[in-house]
Formats: C-alpha cells, structure tokens, sequence
C-alpha cells in the first residue's frame, strides 16, 4: 500500500520531464490558421503571395460558406477551426506565408503542421470544376524550397509532417504552396515553428531533482513491500 501511496510522486516526475521536453513555444503567429470563412482570403497573420487561397472547415470547401463539394468528406482538424485550403493547377499556384521574427542566426528549427487532402469535387456544374490529384505541400525559406511533405492521395485524414531548417536571419518569410503541378487541392492546419530538431529539451536542473526523489520513493515503497 505504502508502494501505491508513493508511486504517483513519480509519476508526476515523469510528467515534468515528459513537459520539459514540450515547452518550447512556436513563434508562427495564428498557427492554428483561426478565422473567418473566406473564398481567396487567410487567416489574421498571414498574407497571400500567390493565387487565391481559402480559408474553409468541413462544412465550407473552399471558403464558400454552405459548400460540401469534397471529392472525400474530411475528418475534423488535430488541431480544430478552420484552416487554410491550397489548389494548383499548372502554372497557376496558390501560396501563403508571414515573416518569423526573432530567429537566431545558425539556429536549427522544426516547422510542422497537419496537412489533408480531401480535394474539390463539382461534376454537375455548368462549368465542372475537379481537382482530385494527388500533391504534397511544399514549404519554402524567403521563396526558396526547403523540403516537403508526403505525396497524399484523396483521403478524410490529416498527417502530421515536420522539416527542419537553420536560420541564416533574424527575420525569414516562411510559406507553404503545393508542391507538384498536378491539379490538386490540399488543406494545411496546425503550423509551428520551434527552436531545435528532433532531439528532446534537455530538462532543467529542478525537473531531475524532482524525477529523483520520484524514483527514490519507488524504491523505498518496494523494499518495505517486500520486507
């Protein structure tokens, strides 16, 4: 029982340092991509730089409020709201982006977000409009390429997908446009950019004392259990 008692003490360790590692906050402003329904309008924050994008959600495709024309109903966002559809077609391009401020020169970052690919469906208008291919969302550094995502077939889901970049100024114009001249409509949700790659935050001194004196008690408990 004395076991049972103690154990929580390192469970809350363990979430200290599950939350050390997490902390890091994004610098990408409206990450989340929350505003109105608009058909060639994005979110506060961000700034169209090529074509029309939209901002929409699972009831309005496109950004026209009422519009359920997807080639594949999409599942709700990870990250919730609206978000920021894309089309390509040919040399015809939509892109989008804000400036990150506040970089450090020679620092390695992670951009990340949630990208789908439910595409536009409208067989039986007067003027059929499909954009069913399949694309991958590229993200660009000051207009430069500088990695992109998975090639994605129509689907409902979202996936996850992250790059990394280094800084080479305090200030760089990130944005994001399809990848592929295929005719295609992809959405985009959920976008950060932290400081670092892959590999976790070192925790901060007072978190391993706390882990500690967690795994201490654990082992204190189990000697009096089994004596």
């Amino acid at each position: 029982m004395q076991f049972t008692r103690l154990a929580p003490v390192a469970f809350c360790a363990l979430l200290c340092l599950t939350g050390a590692a997490a902390q890091a906050a994004s610098i990408v402003v409206n990450g989340s991509l929350t505003g109105p329904i608009a058909n060639m309008g994005t979110p506060t924050g961000w700034t169209i730089l090529e074509g029309t994008p939209d901002t929409l959600d699972g009831a309005n495709n496109v950004g026209v409020m009422g519009a359920t024309d997807f080639a594949v109903a999409p599942t709700a966002s990870p990250d919730g709201g609206t978000w920021v559809g894309l089309g390509i077609n040919g040399s015809y391009v939509e892109r989008f982006g804000q400036t990150l401020k506040g970089l450090s020169i020679g620092q390695t970052y992670t951009v990340s977000w949630f990208a789908g690919n439910f595409g536009l469906n409208r067989p039986d208008a007067s003027s059929p409009v499909q954009y069913l291919g399949s694309n991958a969302i590229s993200v660009m550094l000051d207009g430069v390429s500088i990695g992109r995502g998975a090639t994605l077939g129509l689907s409902p889901n979202w996936l996850s997908e992250s790059l990394t970049f280094t800084a080479s100024a305090a200030s760089q114009q990130l944005s994001f446009r399809l990848a592929d001249a295929t005719k295609a409509y992809l959405s985009i949700d959920g976008i950060a950019v932290v400081a670092g790659g892959a590999t976790p935050a070192v925790p901060e001194p007072g978190t391993w004392v706390l882990m500690g004196l967690g795994l201490v008690g654990m082992a204190c408990a189990k000697r009096r259990a089994l004596g």
